[in-house]
């Protein structure tokens, strides 16, 4: 039997807190349908199609889960830096000039 395979091995930062139905590192098979002996040509490139769509939409929600679960995480360690305002920029140029 034909195959698709995916696999990932994420990183993310060591504190970030995994999520219970996530794994950092999966596998995912998708069957190709129309594989065998006696198959037509057309046969084989649309149940090649259907599970290349099979594997892109499950790796696009898995992933989109990671994100958000880091991008969390991101946004409570957000600007610690103050941003300068365009007038503190003018008056740093200003300062350059004289």
């Amino acid at each position: 039997m034909v195959s698709i395979s995916v696999e990932y091995d994420l990183n993310p930062p060591s504190d970030t807190p995994i999520p219970e139905k996530l794994s950092t590192t999966k596998t995912l098979e998708f069957p190709v349908a129309g594989t065998g002996e006696a198959i037509r040509q057309r046969t084989y490139y649309e149940g090649l199609r259907v599970a290349i769509l099979q594997a892109k939409n499950t790796l696009g929600e898995e992933l989109t889960a990671w994100r958000d679960a880091v991008g969390k995480r991101e946004d409570t360690k957000e600007a610690k830096v103050p941003k300068k305002s365009e007038e503190d920029e003018d008056e740093d140029e200003d300062a350059d000039e004289q």
